[in-house]
């Protein structure tokens, strides 16, 4: 009996095969013309796919086993997932303190990348997920230019309420830049701003119990986002911001320090 291991190589060597006989079997001179390989050769691929267990002839037809079927499903979801993983490390590869990310976060994320000619227009996958969401909390320890007067409109727009920590840097220049007192009542309603130290490199974001975001930045702006909907994700995400929330303070619509907490 073979190994998984020597399974997994031959699935792998023999996969456009495989592939085929699952999406439609067939008689071998079908398969040439399908595969557009050499009848010999495609003797040799079969033969080594019947031999473990994957194919098997049956009324004139090469057809997947039960066995081939789960196989084929299997890898298949694997190479899905190794897209994911390529694109989710993209997105991470800024990160100097990527090993602080749970591989919670990570495994079953989609990721989002910001691309040209307007890179941070991606966080508009952030955006839209203030106006499905009753509650937001969150963590940004930058900035995205063009985008802190956003989300307090959606979030008064949609009447869901945002709670995030900044830095002190970055809050007292977005409080320059965007006086509280100058934004309506329902924007400063919907907004609960707290700042303190952030010791990560990425933001991050819980909407209501449902889902966990990651943003991560370049010198330019956005290198893109990463969202996963597991419940692991937003445990590990809550517990991030949670630890991040405790060590900020609170402040009032006019940007005094509110001691209430």
């Amino acid at each position: 009996m073979l190994g998984i291991h020597e399974i997994a190589g031959i699935i792998h060597r023999r996969w456009d095969c495989l592939d085929a006989i699952v999406e439609a079997p067939g008689p071998k001179g079908e398969l040439v013309d399908r595969l557009d390989t050499p009848r010999s050769t495609l003797d040799d691929i079969v033969r080594e796919l019947e031999g473990a267990g994957l194919v098997a002839y049956e009324e004139g037809k090469w057809r997947a086993t039960t066995v081939g079927h789960y196989a084929h499903d299997s890898y298949g979801r694997f190479l899905g997932s190794l897209d994911g993983v390529q694109a989710v490390g993209d997105i991470l590869a800024p990160l100097s303190d990527a090993e602080s990310i749970a591989p919670a976060m990570l495994n079953g994320a989609v990721a989002h990348e910001a691309t040209d000619p307007v890179p941070d227009a991606v966080v508009q996958q952030f955006i839209t997920r203030i106006g499905d969401a009753d509650r937001i909390r969150g963590f940004a320890p930058r900035a995205v230019s063009g985008y802190a007067d956003t989300v307090p409109e959606q979030a008064a727009e949609t009447d869901t309420t945002v709670e995030l920590v900044m830095t002190e840097d970055i809050y007292e220049q977005l409080t320059t830049l965007y006086p509280p007192d100058n934004r309506p009542a329902a924007q400063r309603e919907s907004l609960r701003v707290f700042h303190g130290p952030i010791p990560y490199e990425y933001g991050l974001w819980i909407g209501d119990d449902s889902h966990a975001g990651l943003v991560v930045y370049t010198d330019q702006g956005i290198n893109g986002l990463i969202i996963n909907e597991s419940d692991a994700a937003v445990e590990w995400a809550t517990e991030q911001y949670e630890q991040v929330r405790e060590r900020a303070t609170p402040v009032t619509e006019q940007g005094a320090y509110d001691t209430t907490r």
